[in-house]
């Protein structure tokens, strides 16, 4: 199937860059990139802001760091399937050169470079 921004559900890269103020809906991207948007989102949110946060002031950082390795645990096994792969490897494109969370998710990805990924 064809999308506005992308030509197939496992592309690298975008065909036209999304706008980011944009909300996407489906059509625009595939489902799959909707879903994996808002579980980075959350990843952001409640695991390595607060993780990174706690590293600095010393507070909670144990309930933290085990709450962003679940997190990222689950994040992991997300992109062992194809579709989830591509969608966040176009994701973490988009974001600034230099950042942990781009880092790290990139990190991630190359874990699953030339391993068998689930369809």
């Amino acid at each position: 199937m064809r999308y506005v921004y992308v030509d197939d559900l496992y592309d690298a890269h975008y065909r036209i860059s999304p706008p980011l103020l944009k909300p996407l809906v489906s059509g625009d991207i595939p489902e799959e990139e909707l879903e994996i948007r808002e579980i980075l989102r959350c990843w952001l949110e409640t695991g390595l802001t607060p993780f990174q946060v706690a590293t600095v002031e010393k507070a909670n950082f144990w309930i933290h760091a085990d709450q962003f390795s679940r997190l990222s645990r689950t994040l992991n096994t997300l992109l062992k399937h194809k579709a989830y792969y591509f969608a966040t490897k176009r994701v973490v494109s988009l974001w600034h050169q230099g950042s942990i969370e781009k880092a790290y998710l990139e990190y991630l990805l190359n874990r699953h470079v030339g391993l068998e990924v689930k369809t």
